[in-house]
């Protein structure tokens, strides 16, 4: 079980706190089975929404999307009832997958002890037992979608296929060449280092590439290793990849200025550009499937909630 990273996890829970605020003698702007929606409790929802979205983006982006949350606030606070309510008539029982969560969650964060949580969450202002009660209904509402939802959700091989066919840039892994080379600093005037470059020359015609490049090639660390890097298709110096594509395994290009100096590059190895077996893609292609799937089937699945209910709208939010 993954769980959120801790600064993502607080916000999204916090917002989920103003569903259980204490009544108060105020405004109220809708109905849910016989359940009041306050002022205050759509504030509360309101300004962790916008703290959420103010860790992820920020102008324009940002400004439409606080827009979108003030404009739909009130629906997605009643959806979030229904689905409360719907939870506490399952009474799902957690508390194991609540600790694990927690587990992982001070893994992640680099915290030793139960204290160093609770001190973490103090000075964003939580109490961690609030806290975690609202960890508590949140697994109980992915109990919910799963049973209701996702286990209803069937994704079939010539879906699969489908998929894999029609998304076929996503698994195809890029050639890639690795490549050692010689390498040569220009000259004190900035000039090609012409005699460096004849020795070089002279002496690839008898010796090995490897121990011409250890003895003259100053790029640093040349001594241990005459390695240029593994590079895949648009990574490398435009000239170097040019050159690279020309040659076949073991071949010594000539000299090449590029960046800061000169190069003689050989080929090392070249992996051509390939497309990933299905077998070897088929479980990430059946959780994006059923992602997408669960996506319009939860909204589905409220919208029900809602016929089953419910709901009068006594004002609207702004």
């Amino acid at each position: 079980m993954k769980a959120k990273t801790f600064p993502a996890l607080i916000l999204f829970l916090t917002a989920s706190l103003s569903l259980l605020a204490a009544d108060v003698v105020e405004e109220i702007y809708a109905v849910v089975n016989e359940e009041a929606i306050t002022g205050s409790e759509l504030k509360k929802f309101e300004a962790e929404m916008i703290r959420s979205l103010q860790m992820e983006m920020e102008g324009e982006k940002l400004e439409q999307a606080v827009a979108d949350v003030k404009k739909n606030l009130l629906d997605k606070f009643i959806e979030q009832k229904l689905l409360l309510s719907k939870v506490k008539e399952k009474n799902y029982d957690v508390e194991a997958d609540v600790d694990v969560i927690i587990q992982e969650i001070k893994k992640q964060n680099n915290m030793a002890t139960d204290d160093d949580l609770k001190a973490a969450l103090a000075r964003e202002g939580i109490e961690y037992a609030a806290w975690r009660d609202m960890l508590r209904e949140n697994r109980r509402q992915q109990r919910l979608i799963a049973e209701e939802v996702g286990a209803k959700i069937k994704i079939d091989n010539p879906q699969i296929m489908e998929y894999y066919r029609g998304h076929a840039d996503q698994y195809t892994i890029p050639a890639e060449f690795t490549l050692n080379c010689i390498f040569l600093k220009p000259d004190a005037g900035g000039a090609a280092p012409r005699e460096k470059m004849d020795l070089v020359d002279a002496e690839l015609k008898t010796a090995p590439f490897a121990d011409v490049a250890r003895r003259h090639s100053e790029l640093p660390g040349a001594a241990e290793s005459i390695a240029l890097g593994k590079f895949k298709k648009g990574e490398l110096d435009a000239k170097l990849e040019e050159a690279a594509q020309l040659l076949k395994k073991d071949e010594v290009s000539g000299w090449i200025e590029a960046g800061s100096g000169w190069y003689r590059i050989q080929l090392a190895d070249f992996s051509p550009q390939r497309l990933r077996e299905v077998k070897d893609v088929r479980e990430e292609i059946i959780m994006t499937l059923r992602d997408a799937e669960q996506q319009v089937k939860v909204k589905d699945y409220i919208a029900q909630l809602k016929k089953e209910s419910y709901i009068k709208i006594l004002k609207e939010y702004r």
